[in-house]
């Protein structure tokens, strides 16, 4: 009906069921301020039409909140991946949240590359294991766990600078250990050498890039001095202290460790929780 006003439509939404919701977000034109609360408090069906109505004018906020809110539902990801007309940032989060057939679609339409779709996917993958692992405490068999990341190629630098800079000690001396194919007692004891050569000799044999040899030896040194200081080095305030520490001093790392990490840092204390529960 065109006699809706947008205020008459916003009280709709707010006020209706699913069915009503999903009718006003599949109306033949969507008006900003009704798209942007269906966004916000639509259901998922009523947000996945409104995805797939190409007249509905949805912001690149609205579309950054319904992300935000349906990231675990694919048929609001993939309605939202075939939008005509998507923002650079909403393309790049969708890029990491889709489907292979549907991260097909976002290089073709929207001239992603594959080489940026693939490095998004990987480093989502990365950042929900060392989110799974920081809030599991890093499993009851870790040298298990770390076994099965080499198997399958995910244990590279990126991942382990990361649970190192979050307080991970354990996950990087058994990736040491794992990679440079030498017993965890024997690399603990290379990492944790007071004197400046056995870090960079069990590093170097584990195969890990040269340039980021400073980073790593700052991680261990700050995890060294916080340990020092005393308290709980398994608990999430150590955690929180070991990474505001860590990017203080300005680590030479790769931009997206450095945004991941800041990210890390905006984050609630229990938000890791949330994601880890996710995950698994």
């Amino acid at each position: 009906c065109p006699a809706f006003t947008d205020d008459d439509l916003i009280e709709i939404v707010r006020a209706g069921t699913a069915l009503r919701q999903v009718a006003v977000a599949s109306r033949p034109r969507v008006p900003r301020d009704v798209a942007t609360v269906l966004a916000a408090e639509g259901k998922q069906e009523a947000v996945a039409a409104l995805a797939a109505n190409d007249n509905a004018d949805l912001s690149e906020a609205a579309l950054g909140v319904a992300l935000d809110r349906f990231s675990n539902a694919p048929e609001v990801i993939a309605a939202l991946a075939y939008r005509q007309v998507l923002p650079l940032s909403v393309t790049e989060r969708l890029v990491v949240l889709a489907s292979e057939a549907v991260r097909e679609h976002l290089i073709t339409r929207h001239a992603l590359a594959p080489e940026t779709a693939i490095q998004f996917a990987d480093f989502a993958r990365e950042r929900a294991t060392i989110d799974l692992v920081d809030q599991a405490r890093a499993t009851d068999d870790l040298p298990a766990f770390v076994a099965g990341l080499n198997s399958r190629r995910v244990l590279t630098p990126s991942l382990l600078l990361r649970s190192l800079a979050r307080g991970q000690i354990g996950l990087f001396e058994h990736a040491l250990a794992e990679l440079a194919g030498t017993p965890h007692h024997r690399a603990w004891l290379m990492v944790h050498d007071a004197g400046p050569l056995g870090l960079k000799a069990i590093y170097d044999r584990a195969g890990m890039p040269p340039r980021l040899f400073q980073a790593f030896r700052a991680g261990v040194d700050t995890w060294r001095a916080l340990q020092a200081e005393g308290g709980d080095t398994g608990s999430a305030a150590f955690r929180q202290r070991m990474l505001e520490r860590f990017l203080s001093q300005r680590p030479d790392a790769a931009r997206e460790d450095l945004a991941y990490l800041l990210e890390r840092l905006d984050r609630p204390a229990d938000d890791g929780w949330r994601g880890a529960v996710s995950a698994a």
